[in-house]
């Protein structure tokens, strides 16, 4: 009995410490974004949909996506005054293509290189989704004063969503 009480605490004292590895990495991660740059872009994803999957539910949870937007929600607006910009959940990132702007109606995520139909681009699928969200920030840049420059006061958080609501799951 004391020897699994032993066992117990140190194997408590282990968790706690990954733990707290975890959450100082995540604000080191945050911080060094928010002060970094002007403009943060984050997609509004179904994690809980994500955990569904068993084969991604580990990475899912162990990446902590929810604790990254909230404390960029809040260090872009008090800390540093970056602009944060939201996509839509349904904001189709990866399926449009960022040479055109031809979207495809489906593409699993087993496929990780883009290719687009209508203009031969071939690219990662993560570069190509990470050029659309730019784009989409320097879309609703004109909709916000300020220079987009950290530090900037006359910031604002937007919320851009997608212009048509076709695809959506009801």
């Amino acid at each position: 009995s004391k020897r699994w009480e032993k066992a117990n605490a140190r194997r408590n004292r282990i968790h706690h410490r990954v733990a707290n590895l975890r959450q100082d990495a995540l604000h080191k991660l945050t911080t060094a974004v928010a002060a970094g740059y002007g403009t943060v872009v984050v997609e509004d994803l179904n994690v809980a949909g994500m955990l569904r999957n068993r084969r991604l539910a580990r990475r899912v949870a162990d990446a902590g996506f929810g604790e990254i937007r909230r404390q960029l929600g809040y260090k872009t607006r008090q800390r540093h005054a970056t602009r944060l910009i939201v996509a839509d959940r349904w904001y189709p990132s990866s399926k449009t293509c960022s040479g055109c702007g031809a979207v495809k109606a489906k593409l699993p995520l087993h496929l990780r290189t883009y290719q687009c139909g209508a203009c031969g681009l071939v690219c990662d699928r993560d570069t190509n989704a990470a050029r659309n969200l730019a784009a989409l920030a320097a879309l609703a840049a004109g909709a916000v004063t300020g220079t987009g420059v950290a530090g900037d006061r006359d910031t604002t958080r937007t919320v851009v969503s997608k212009p048509r609501g076709a695809d959506r799951k009801t």
